[in-house]
Order: structure tokens, then C-alpha cells, then sequence
């Protein structure tokens, strides 16, 4: 009997540890799940925000390269400011996408489908300066900069297709995993085209040659001269003429040039300076100033000229004055 009722004490007892333990594992499967499910969560929050992310980028690639590939194959009929302006556009947005490339390098996803796009994208942008640069270079124009190594043209197009045949075969990857992301292709028609065949071709273009023109810009004059008729400069008494220089280059093409300055007294030698310089594409550049000795009471000729290099009949631009420096005791 003592027995009997011994077993069931315990029955309970048992039951309710039984009831204890299937709460914690009901409890537990619940908080796995929840976890499972709040990881997924995550994983697809990731996966759907990289999807936007490399989409945008997919497509400023492709629109690029379908840009570059007309711009080598139809460019011969724009003019050599319009050719170099879109030359330029095209170089500014392959620096934006090395910016996008380090911002879609984190998180990592799984499989780490973002860090081969960021890796793909570095190598392609490396591709497409050498391009650019390549053209640039080709019709005397400003390019951008090749990386340091720079790939040669012929492996800078080869890296294009194989990033592009790489990609394709990539973009699968998350399709299966939340969010179920498929991406885009990259496209590869500039990688394609015969580029030194096509130079020549743009080389020849009429539209397309380089043209020079320089003028002085801006003369300067210390001490500054009094007002004075057109031609005359007409200064202070002094023992110095300080006198600096400014030109322009109207042209799309870096063009050297030669400044003479030279200064004829009615008695006495002649003060003559010679100054160079390259001065890039549609900018302008100040020679630095160059003193001459003067006296008071002095009348002499002061002459400015401009050549571009090599010399020609229309890149000459001169400017004529009549210095005169007023004696001491009258100002």
C-alpha cells in the first residue's frame, strides 16, 4: 500500500516536470524560429538594399560604355569642344563609380556577391581611363589620368570582356537566398571595337583637328600708370618698372607659347626678357612679373609680345606702348 502510495506522489510530480520541460522546448523552438526568421529578415533587408545599390551602377556602366563605343564610332561629326566636353563627362562619371564601389564593398553578404561587383567595377574603371586616356591622347586632348599601372589598351579591352563574361555567370548568385535578388549583365561593346582604327579615323575628321589660338590677356604694371591716352603708359617718378603678363589659350588643345617684353629708351641700351610656358586647354596663365630699370624724365618704347610654338602668322598678339616716366619734382 505504502508503495502504491508512493507512485502516486510521483505521478504528478512527473507529469509536471514533463509540462515544465515541453514549455522550455516550446519556448525554445519559438525563439529559434524567431531568430531564423528575424535573420532572414536581415539577410533579405541586405540582399533587396544591394540589389538597388548594384542595379544603379549596372546601368551607369552600360550607359557608359554604349556612350563611349558611339562616341569612338560617330564622333567624327561633332565639333572639338563638343567632343572634348562629353570626353570629360565620360572620365567624371567613371571616378563616381571607384566612391560606389568602396560603399558596396560592406556589409558582406552571403554569398559575397557585392565584394566581386566592387572588385569587377575597380577593374573595369581602371579599363576605361586607359581607354579614355588612349583617345585623349590620340587628338591632343586632356584625358584622364591612367592608373599607376596603367594596363595597355589592348589588355585594359580584354579586362572589359572578361569581367563582363565573369559577371554574367555571378549574377545568379542570390536568386535563391532572401530577398531573391537577380541582377543585370554588363555589356562590353566598347571592348569590342577595333580603338586605333577608329582613332585614325577621328584623327582625320576635319571638325576634329586642332586649331591654336592665343592673345594676351591681361598686362599689369607697378608702379600703376596714370590714366592716359590708349597706348601710353605714363608713370610716376620711379627707377622701376614692374611689369607682369597674362595670357589665354582660346583653344581645346595645350598650346606652348613665347612672351618677349622688351624695353627701348631714346638713349641707351635696350632691356629685353624672353618668358615660356604651356598653357592648357581654354585656360589662362600669368607669367611672373619681370622688374625694368627706368629713371625719372625718361620717354622710351615698350613692346609686348606674344608667339605661339612653333611660330605662326596668326598666333601673333602684340601690344605697343609709349612709356613715359615723369621727371622729379613734378607728379
Amino acid at each position: 500500500m505504502v508503495g502504491i502510495r508512493a507512485k502516486r506522489r510521483r505521478r504528478p510530480l512527473r507529469i509536471a516536470l514533463a509540462l515544465v520541460v515541453t514549455f522550455i522546448l516550446l519556448v525554445f523552438s519559438r525563439e529559434v524560429s524567431r531568430a531564423a526568421h528575424q535573420e532572414n529578415a536581415a539577410r533579405q533587408s541586405e540582399n533587396l538594399s544591394f540589389g538597388v545599390m548594384a542595379t544603379n551602377l549596372l546601368i551607369q556602366e552600360n550607359d557608359l560604355d554604349a556612350q563611349m563605343a558611339g562616341l569612338l564610332t560617330t564622333g567624327s561629326h561633332l565639333s572639338r569642344t563638343a567632343f572634348a566636353l562629353q570626353l570629360s563627362q565620360l572620365a567624371q562619371a567613371v571616378a563616381s563609380w571607384r566612391d560606389a564601389a568602396g560603399l558596396m564593398k560592406t556589409p558582406v553578404l552571403s554569398p559575397s556577391l557585392n565584394v566581386t561587383l566592387a572588385r569587377d567595377t575597380l577593374r573595369r574603371a581602371n579599363a576605361y581611363d586607359t581607354i579614355l586616356a588612349d583617345v585623349a591622347q590620340g587628338l591632343s586632348l586632356v584625358g584622364p589620368a591612367a592608373s599607376a599601372p596603367a594596363p595597355s589598351l589592348g589588355r585594359a579591352q580584354l579586362s572589359l570582356l572578361a569581367t563582363a563574361a565573369s559577371w554574367g555567370s555571378l549574377r545568379h548568385e542570390l536568386s535563391h537566398s532572401p530577398g531573391h535578388v537577380t541582377l543585370g549583365v554588363l555589356s562590353d561593346a566598347s571592348a569590342r571595337l577595333n580603338i586605333p582604327q577608329y582613332l585614325q579615323t577621328l584623327a582625320a575628321a576635319p571638325a576634329l583637328a586642332p586649331t591654336r589660338d592665343v592673345v594676351i590677356g591681361a598686362v599689369q604694371v607697378q608702379p600703376a600708370p596714370f590714366p592716359a591716352p590708349v597706348g601710353t603708359l605714363m608713370l610716376a617718378p620711379t627707377t622701376t618698372m614692374q611689369v607682369q603678363v597674362a595670357v589665354s589659350n582660346l583653344r581645346v588643345i595645350a598650346q606652348p607659347v613665347v612672351v618677349s617684353m622688351v624695353l627701348t629708351p631714346r638713349q641707351g641700351p635696350a632691356q629685353r626678357v624672353t618668358l615660356t610656358s604651356t598653357v592648357a586647354p581654354t585656360s589662362s596663365f600669368a607669367f611672373d612679373s619681370h622688374r625694368f630699370a627706368v629713371f625719372p624724365g625718361e620717354q622710351a618704347n615698350f613692346s609686348i609680345t606674344l608667339e605661339g610654338d612653333p611660330a605662326a602668322v596668326t598666333l601673333v598678339h602684340r601690344r605697343n606702348y609709349l612709356l613715359i616716366v615723369a621727371p622729379l619734382g613734378l607728379g
